[in-house]
């Protein structure tokens, strides 16, 4: 285990403080109060679980260590207003009656969707749980490594694309930037994105990363 990840796991057993300083950070206007926007909520909230795998990468001779990478998840588009289609987000999903428990979700929906196979001792902690209104869930964010860097085997009924993200453009505060999003029923939000090249990490997955980016900032 490298020194960052023993600093990581650290800070992850140690309490969390209140998340949501760190997520208003990344938060739509559609989460705002001033926002008229009304979600449908269902009968049953559904629980779920996403993954932060953090893999190292190498310089162009492959023998240099240096930043980590985590891979995000462009979502195929797909009907409905309250969905994530066409998205970017962590691979995840909702608990199945097989998990034994929402780290097994994680582990489960990560090799379903990109084909990584994490081991259980390969996860090193959880963040706190955020709720998203559009799909009426409660989400536990954990976080993971591998050694090296995966073979990812997107499935395409889940995947799009797979976006290797580098931490160092994540952390970069120029690199966090204000768009305005228009949704499936023509609703207009002002939204803060991270931008990973060309691809744009908003809502609740930036707002996840958003509190994970502070814990890094703890320990650096």
């Amino acid at each position: 285990m490298s020194d960052f990840i023993q600093k990581l796991k650290n800070r992850l057993d140690s309490p969390l403080r209140p998340a949501e300083k760190a997520h208003t950070l990344m938060e739509s206007s559609a989460r705002t109060k001033e926002f008229s926007f009304q979600y449908k909520e269902r009968k049953k909230t559904r629980v779920a679980a996403v993954l932060m795998l953090l893999y190292p990468y190498q310089d162009e001779d492959g023998n240099q260590k240096y930043d980590w990478k985590m891979p995000l998840v462009l979502r195929p588009p797909y009907e409905g207003v309250h969905n994530h289609g066409g998205q970017i987000g962590l691979p995840g999903g909702g608990r199945e009656e097989q998990d034994e428990n929402l780290m097994m979700t994680a582990i489960r929906e990560t090799q379903e969707e990109i084909g990584v196979i994490v081991p259980k001792t390969n996860i090193i902690g959880s963040l706190s749980d955020l709720y998203i209104p559009p799909s009426d869930s409660m989400v536990t964010p954990f976080v993971g490594f591998m050694n090296e860097k995966p073979s990812f085997i997107p499935d395409p009924k889940e995947v799009d694309r797979i976006i290797e993200a580098p931490l160092s453009f994540l952390q970069n505060p120029n690199l966090r930037m204000q768009k305005k999003v228009k949704l499936a029923n023509d609703v207009v939000l002002d939204v803060p994105y991270f931008a990973v090249n060309d691809d744009s990490v908003w809502g609740a997955t930036a707002m996840m990363l958003s509190e994970f980016l502070h814990l890094i900032e703890e320990i650096d």
